[in-house]
């Protein structure tokens, strides 16, 4: 057990006395490089183990006997207080590094690479170096309120040359801190599992909420059935890609994410040969947009892996655009939906810039300067008309049919401006799969039904999200969603091969 003397230092107090310290000692289990007790007698390996004396100083007696009684129990389960000492005194990056590491191969790679770049965004250069035991709870707190206090913008983000004290202030997401918090805390619990510290400090610090009273919580708001369809004509009939038109019918109609969406292949769609009959899509992956390429994983969660059902008009869709459209419909590996070349993307020898993008309709400010060599405006103050319908659509071998398509860059570059030129509310890309389940629910689709085809990992989540949608009776008879009204043969531009497909 440990023991306290007591022993005169060098320092004197303001009468002269010689002042007092407090020293505590203990014996403890002596170890070898890989944890095992060394025998006291190193010729009889069964003799009992070695033990070592250590000891540590301290200003008051109180300090001292609060350091015995702390060590006491752990030499009782034989523990080593100076090893715990020393794991204390480790820097936090020791233990974010053994976290990290051991994340490997137990979640996605996506989300292993989130906790790396919240830890060197937000954790690293202020408590990295710091020791592990000196963290403390008012560390925490001040540490969060660094995060959310207003901040310059990062140097990517801003004009080149920028200094940081001429650059405009941002103020990080409450989910960005949420983030940075939780990352803070698991590296913390893997401390206290290893010994270093007692307790978390972040375990005592309260999760930050709103402190604005008037802010609203999340309420889904979908477009309608007919406002999807209109979207859906103008990306086609007036951007001139039909393709990307049926995409947004397809997202809207099947509920599907946007990783989701952009992991399908040909052959995860069933869809029978006879006309009027309805479909299915099995979602088994999903892949998003990444330096250099696309990256492949699993879906979200296990509920995640889902068939969908395809009513009937939307499946009759898809078979016309396999059978008149896809190159590649015999392929059960390649993506259900192409992506585009980008603007200083190099194309194919056969093809130029031209060729590939749709002709519309031109219009010019009225206030554009005109060029004084050819009499014709700045092309800089000319832009395709927002009203008027394609001249010609693109032709399919303008589409990257090997990449499968990007929702991100479908959203930025056709839904905004489709929104917009119609004068529909802003809307986002998930926007369309909160659609899906209200028009479900509101068709007569029972909640558990429509958390399925969601993916939802519990039927929780679709009762709070939706449940202003759902019926009292919880659904009554299922019912198919309808073609869009908005949608009729006449408005519909049709997808033609280019002559050269």
């Amino acid at each position: 057990m440990a023991w306290i003397t007591t022993v005169e230092s060098n320092r004197r107090d303001q009468r002269g006395r010689p002042v007092k310290r407090y020293r505590v000692g203990w014996h403890e289990i002596a170890r070898d490089a890989d944890g095992q007790p060394i025998p006291r007698y190193p010729n009889r390996p069964n003799s009992p183990p070695k033990l070592v004396r250590r000891q540590e100083t301290h200003d008051t007696r109180e300090a001292a006997q609060n350091r015995v009684d702390e060590i006491n129990p752990k030499i009782a389960r034989g523990l080593s207080p100076a090893a715990q000492r020393d794991a204390g005194n480790r820097p936090l990056s020791h233990y974010a590094r053994a976290w990290l590491d051991g994340l490997a191969g137990q979640v996605k790679p996506r989300v292993l690479a989130d906790y790396r770049a919240n830890y060197r965004r937000y954790i690293s250069e202020p408590l990295g170096d710091r020791a592990v035991a000196s963290i403390t709870a008012a560390d925490v707190r001040r540490w969060r309120a660094a995060l959310i206090s207003p901040r310059p913008r990062p140097a990517h983000a801003r004009p080149k040359g920028l200094a940081d004290v001429e650059a405009e202030l941002m103020t990080l997401s409450r989910s960005t801190v949420k983030h940075a918090f939780t990352t803070l805390r698991r590296i913390l619990d893997l401390a206290v599992v290893d010994g270093a510290i007692t307790a978390n400090p972040c375990a005592s610090v309260p999760r930050t909420r709103t402190t604005d009273p008037d802010t609203e919580p999340f309420t889904a708001r979908p477009l309608t059935a007919e406002q999807i369809a209109a979207v859906a004509d103008y990306i086609g009939r007036v951007h001139g890609h039909p393709i990307y038109g049926l995409v947004v019918l397809f997202t809207a109609f099947t509920g599907l994410r946007a990783g989701e969406l952009a992991g399908l292949n040909v052959g995860d769609l069933t869809l029978p040969q006879v006309p009027g009959s309805a479909g299915s899509v099995s979602v088994t992956r999903q892949r998003r947009a990444v330096r250099g390429g696309w990256e492949t994983t699993t879906p979200k969660s296990v509920k995640s892996r889902r068939v969908v059902p395809i009513d009937a008009w939307l499946a009759d869709d898809l078979r016309a655009y396999l059978a008149d459209d896809h190159p590649h419909a015999d392929d059960s590996n390649a993506p259900l939906f192409p992506g585009r070349y980008g603007m200083t993307e190099p194309l194919p020898q056969q093809l130029s810039r031209d060729e590939i993008e749709p002709v519309r309709p031109t219009v010019a400010d009225p206030n554009a300067r005109v060029s004084r060599r050819t009499g014709e405006p700045d092309r800089r103050y000319v832009k395709a008309d927002p009203h008027a319908d394609a001249i010609r659509c693109a032709p399919l071998d303008g589409y990257k049919w090997s990449v499968p398509v990007n929702p991100a860059g479908l959203a930025k570059h056709y839904l905004a401006p489709a929104l917009a030129a119609l004068g529909l509310p802003r809307c986002r890309w998930h926007d369309f799969r909160h659609a899906f389940a209200v028009m479900s629910l509101s068709a007569g689709e029972h909640y558990m039904a429509v958390s399925k085809m969601l993916g939802h990992a519990s039927y929780v989540t679709t009762l709070t999200v939706y449940g202003d949608y759902i019926t009292e009776s919880d659904g009554g008879k299922a019912a198919p969603l309808r073609r869009p009204v908005a949608i009729t043969a006449a408005n519909v531009v049709p997808m033609r091969r280019s002559s050269s497909a």
